[in-house]
């Protein structure tokens, strides 16, 4: 999605006019719907500004619309900075996969979490008879999901597993297990 894209995408979620988000950040409603439309991109204190209005961090915003290429590029840094490993696996269908595991990312275990709780909050809804209202609440479990990432760490007791973090790549730099480059 465009920056354009998430700025529209969370406002509505945020239940916001233009003109309202307009006013939050000091702007006027003609600026808001420019950068929603890609006619202007926000400048990176306009970008906070807004992720602020917003309360979400500002990489949410920011374009995350990228090709197979870079995907895969994003991951090989997140491999090599947080000690990766590949292992080959199946999925519940028994097909084929491939995982990785981080020896140094422990924040991943906050997303691995609320990850599992939207799961068991989809095999719910799914036992809902009435369809629309198992749409209804699909999309609603989707959506709270969705929000979760947006407003991350902020949507988590984070202090704790930021320490946590923080500590653990403290110690792995002492020993040098966390070389940087």
């Amino acid at each position: 999605m465009t920056v354009g894209e998430n700025i529209r995408r969370i406002r509505q979620e945020r239940g916001l006019t233009q003109k309202q988000l307009g006013e939050l950040v000091g702007a006027s409603e003609a600026y808001i719907r420019a950068y929603e439309s890609g006619r202007r991109n926000p400048k990176p204190s306009s970008l906070e500004k807004i992720a602020n209005a917003l309360a979400v961090n500002p990489e949410v915003l920011e374009n995350s619309d990228f090709d197979g290429i870079k995907a895969m590029h994003r991951l090989f840094q997140v491999f090599r900075q947080y000690s990766g490993h590949l292992f080959e696996c199946q999925d519940p269908d028994g097909n084929d996969v491939v995982g990785i595991y981080f020896d140094t990312l422990s924040l991943m275990r906050s997303w691995f979490e609320r990850y599992e709780q939207y799961m068991q909050e989809v095999e719910k809804c799914n036992s809902i008879k009435d369809v629309k209202k198992r749409g209804e609440a699909l999309l609603k479990a989707e959506a709270d999901f969705n929000l979760w990432m947006d407003v991350y760490p902020e949507s988590e007791p984070w202090r704790q597993r930021l320490d946590l973090q923080k500590t653990h790549d403290e110690f792995m730099d002492r020993i040098g297990l966390n070389p940087k480059e």
